[in-house]
């Protein structure tokens, strides 16, 4: 901007003036660096002063808008519109998966623990059963054990009796062989 003022003067109404100072006040420039501003602006823009509907601005800004609504919708067309498709997809297999593991897994799994318990009580009776059997081989070890002591204590006091051996003697040892089978 240059700082000559006294290469070209312009009057106007001093109303006109007045709106200039306010305008220039705002703006923190001088009146003259106003005015040079407004030449540059309606130089570089091309724009009819006397159009204060700004017509041209108007249809850039239209222009601009339209372009980035194009833009916008052809992003959407391109890129939103599958990626919401895929990913509606993608939930849809990710809900089947849950059902599928709700329904099948878990029920699996229940059944697992049931088999599970079921097989768990069915070893605990076979160690009872097991233990019994074992108790009942200990005894019958010691029955025949006995059964045997008994047995040969009646042959051993049988071969002692002879054939003079009073009646009473052979009845008393028949009876204590019966005793000691019954105490079995």
């Amino acid at each position: 901007m240059s700082k000559d003022e006294n290469i070209k003067t312009i009057r106007f109404p001093v109303k006109t003036d007045e709106k200039l100072v306010i305008i220039a006040n705002k703006c923190g420039l001088s009146k003259l660096d106003l005015f040079i501003f407004m030449v540059d602006y309606f130089y570089k823009t091309k724009k009819a002063p006397r159009d204060l509907n700004d017509e041209l601005l108007k249809n850039a800004i239209n222009r601009k808008t339209d372009n980035i609504v194009a833009f916008i919708r052809t992003q959407e067309q391109e890129l939103l519109t599958p990626l919401k498709k895929e990913s509606e997809r993608m939930i849809n297999s990710q809900l089947k998966i849950v059902d599928y593991f709700n329904q099948y897994i878990i029920t699996h799994n229940k059944e697992q623990r049931e088999a599970y318990a079921a097989q768990r009580k069915a070893i605990e009776d076979i160690v009872k059963y097991l233990q019994i059997i074992d108790r009942l081989q200990v005894e019958k070890r010691n029955l025949k054990v006995r059964f045997k002591s008994i047995l040969e204590h009646y042959v051993s006091q049988r071969e002692q009796l002879n054939v003079f051996a009073k009646q009473a003697d052979k009845d008393e040892l028949v009876r204590f062989a019966r005793e000691q089978l019954e105490s079995l």
